[in-house]
């Protein structure tokens, strides 16, 4: 399995034992709101679930990849990619109240972006936000997602309803490597 260390940011797998932590920062209307798989209110029994289907025995099992994203050793986001075709990799993630604005989000999506193209061989690497949060939008745009002039509706389980969702994409060719992050593999 895969760690990545991001500045200062420290991603791994997800475990077993962060449902409590997942539990708490999950339980936020804004990010049920403005992600398509979170529901509000978002219960221990939801990150029990979460963390066992996505935990580190999973990891990358059906395609997809989960990280925690830890400050000073506290998970403050997640972020993962997920095979959607061959070559090609979706990146999401949220961030915790209390860390927005704080350079988390670029952090955690430049570095699965990168995780993607590196570790995962990927030929393109895809990403899309719902038109009412221009704010991941420019999260996407900072680290090298070009607009594809795709706009689809998506599910969103926090609202409850179909989300316009802006679509973007950064190909292998306009990839660039980031020397500050750095992959690393380990046995656990």
């Amino acid at each position: 399995m895969d760690k990545i260390r991001a500045s200062e940011l420290f991603l791994r797998p997800v475990r077993i034992d962060d449902a409590a932590q997942f539990a708490f920062l999950c339980n936020d209307p804004a990010i049920a709101r403005n992600t398509a798989r979170i529901p509000h209110p978002y219960m221990r029994a939801d990150a029990e679930k979460f963390v066992a289907r996505r935990g580190a025995g999973m990891f990358g099992g059906d395609g997809e990849f989960v990280f925690a994203v830890c400050r000073n050793d506290e998970i403050v986001a997640c972020a993962g990619a997920t095979r959607t075709s061959p070559g090609v990799f979706e990146i999401g993630y949220w961030v915790g109240a209390d860390y927005r604005g704080r350079g988390v989000a670029t952090g955690a999506a430049s570095a699965v972006t990168q995780f993607a193209f590196v570790r995962l061989s990927a030929t393109s690497v895809t990403a899309g936000f719902f038109a009412d949060n221009p704010t991941s939008g420019r999260v996407l745009e900072r680290v090298g997602f070009k607009p594809t002039g795709e706009t689809i509706l998506m599910h969103s389980v926090g609202r409850g309803e179909e989300v316009e969702t802006v679509r973007l994409s950064l190909p292998r060719a306009d990839f660039r490597l980031r020397p500050e992050i750095v992959i690393t593999a380990s046995e656990s």
